[in-house]
């Protein structure tokens, strides 16, 4: 699939995820470390709009969570030690969750990323999106919406 210079390369999968790839452009330079709040706060503001997503989070209080959010994606995007805990648990007490709700949040992930950045460190969050999802759906007995792709993070 081809895209017009400068725009990023859109690929659709069967689970209705979305994988897009791209180099860093002068409106959309990488993912940086300082970034991560704000990206989340849009991410997570998006989600509170999704009929299908919202009510796993109307409970949680995105403000007082955010800096420990902030700091799982830190850690893994770029490897700063600031989150310890156990991200899976809280998804276990979500009843319903189907691979469709995981799908949707990847999709979601990769459309924030990628309307803010673009090059390796915005690549490897999409990529551990789908490597965080894929585990958890596996954990939860979920069959996953898309196969795993070793080194998409």
């Amino acid at each position: 699939m081809t895209a017009a210079p400068g725009l990023p390369i859109v690929h659709a999968d069967t689970g209705g995820a979305l994988l897009v790839t791209g180099h860093a452009t002068a409106d959309r330079p990488d993912l940086r470390d300082e970034d991560l709040h704000e990206l989340l706060v849009d991410f997570y503001a998006g989600i509170a709009r999704d009929p299908y997503l919202a009510p796993y989070f109307a409970t949680v209080d995105m403000a007082a969570h955010m800096p420990r959010i902030v700091d799982f994606w830190s850690t893994l995007v770029f490897h700063t030690a600031r989150y310890s805990g156990n991200a899976f648990r809280p998804h276990q007490a979500m009843p319903g969750l189907t691979a469709e709700h995981f799908a949707r949040w990847v999709g979601a992930m990769e459309a924030t990323v990628d309307g803010r950045a673009a090059g390796p460190h915005a690549d490897r969050m999409k990529g551990l999106a789908h490597r965080i999802a894929y585990s958890m759906q596996l954990r939860l007995g979920i069959t996953p919406f898309a196969d795993f792709q070793p080194g998409a993070d």
